[in-house]
């Protein structure tokens, strides 16, 4: 039989704005802190100005485990557009950050910009009841 769950909580969304400038300190960066126990259950990475390298702008995020975590594949940045990430249910053992990972090939972009929307829930945590 199952047991209900009685417990609610509201989704929680981080958002940030990251520039292409964000990377000239390296290619990998930490962009949002998640508390221990987050699921990330959606999200997406919003391209509002393309990244403009020569041949290829791309994306990963993830985290200090798997730096493609909730990406998959890389995801094209060279275009304006809605990126989505690809929920994997992972729990996160402990609070930690979701990291952005930014690569190109030919010449260097000069221009991009995107807003990164991570949504999630906290496992075992409780808002409010119903029922």
């Amino acid at each position: 039989m199952i047991q209900k769950n009685y417990n609610r909580q509201g989704l929680a969304v981080a958002q940030i704005a990251i520039a292409l400038a964000a990377f000239s300190d390296g290619a990998v960066q930490a962009a949002i802190e998640l508390p221990a126990g987050a699921i990330v259950v959606g999200g997406s990475a919003m391209v509002t100005t393309a990244f403009d390298a020569e041949t290829t702008a791309t994306l990963k995020v993830g985290d200090a485990a798997d730096d493609d975590r909730y990406s998959g594949t890389p995801l094209d940045v060279s275009t304006q557009g809605n990126k989505p990430l690809v929920p994997t249910g992972y729990v996160m053992p402990e609070k930690g950050d979701v990291i952005v990972t930014y690569a190109s090939t030919g010449a260097a972009a000069t221009e991009g910009e995107l807003l990164l929307v991570v949504e999630y829930i906290e496992a075992n945590k409780s808002e409010w009841t119903q029922g």
